[in-house]
């Protein structure tokens, strides 16, 4: 996938008619699936470029900071799955105070028409565009007919009886409900991390964890979850790993916590950290990119007296884990 991180440096390709998707693709939930699947297969149907215009940040950390949604995924998750979609090309367009004041009809004109040259473009049943978010879909399906191109209205993918949207999975992640996120997610909820120095407790307890820098921004609730990981390609920050095609890393069964380890008083951190043990795994991960997609929350996060206490209470963890890993 290419991916242009600036839209007045592109050269279109005139041979090769553009099908582009406008959203933030925050999530990569089953409504945004659906959308790409389209896309995919009209750019295949018309011998032209499956596209998306999307952006690094939400445009609300511009127009709106106080109101800013805490990211599901991270730019770099967002353009892995981007590219497992299918997608040539990403317009990955910084959303600027100067970007944030063109009006939906200069966009239209200016950008999508005379700079990108689209043959057809495809939004969500509730996806807005232009200055002050005043451009909706019935407004590009008036100016895709006063300028020559299709327009596609994706209608919104249900589960149980709701429209699948960001905002319901933050909603759902935020009070543990992790399998519910992940029917609207059409796979369990996972978040990008790299694996860093940790303060050695968990190979201290006979259990090694892998201590994660997570990409992403949402905040669950504390506490222990079944998990499984697999591990990413390096990549330059801003820019998305990729496997050879054809290439599906193994995910690897373990157990993680999401805390800020209250039995060590002094190792507490103000912040919540996100520890992975692997089930069964033998193997150096220092430094390493993963993918950590959680799959049950398990039990919430409490201070224990001692540390054969906590010891215990991991041995049951793993054991629920194994448990619940035994029944899939």
């Amino acid at each position: 996938m290419q991916i242009i991180p600036d839209l007045q440096k592109y050269k279109a390709r005139l041979s090769r008619p553009v099908i582009l998707a406008l959203g933030n693709f925050d999530g990569f939930h089953l409504g945004h699936q659906k959308l790409l699947r389209y896309v995919v297969d009209q750019a295949r149907r018309h011998g032209g470029l499956a596209a998306v215009l999307t952006f690094p940040q939400h445009p609300h950390s511009i127009l709106h900071p106080e109101r800013k949604p805490l990211m599901l995924t991270s730019v770099e998750q967002k353009l892995f799955y981007l590219a497992r979609a299918g997608i040539e090309l990403c317009f990955l367009q910084s959303f600027t105070p100067a970007f944030a004041k063109i009006t939906p009809q200069d966009f239209v004109e200016k950008i999508l028409v005379k700079k990108l040259h689209i043959r057809e473009i495809c939004m969500g049943h509730d996806a807005h565009f232009g200055r002050g978010r005043e451009g909706d879909t019935d407004l590009m399906e008036r100016l895709a007919e006063a300028h020559g191109f299709l327009f596609r209205k994706m209608n919104p993918v249900m589960a149980g009886g709701r429209p699948v949207s960001s905002s319901r999975i933050r909603e759902l992640l935020m009070k543990g409900k992790i399998e519910k996120a992940g029917e609207c997610l059409g796979r369990p909820f996972s978040m990008f991390g790299k694996v860093v120095h940790g303060k050695g407790h968990g190979f201290h307890l006979g259990f090694p964890t892998a201590n994660l820098e997570v990409h992403s921004e949402i905040l669950l609730p504390l506490g222990v979850y079944a998990a499984s990981a697999r591990f990413l390609p390096k990549a330059k920050r801003g820019q998305a790993p990729f496997f050879r095609k054809g290439v599906c890393p193994p995910w690897f069964s373990g157990v993680a916590n999401f805390g800020k380890r209250p039995t060590y008083p002094k190792a507490e951190t103000p912040r919540p950290v996100l520890e992975l043990h692997l089930l069964d795994f033998k193997g150096k991960v220092y430094g390493k990119m993963m993918e950590i997609a959680l799959h049950r929350f398990v039990r919430p996060e409490k201070k224990f007296r001692s540390e054969e206490a906590l010891k215990a209470q991991i041995r049951r963890d793993v054991q629920a884990a194994r448990r619940y890993y035994a029944k899939e």
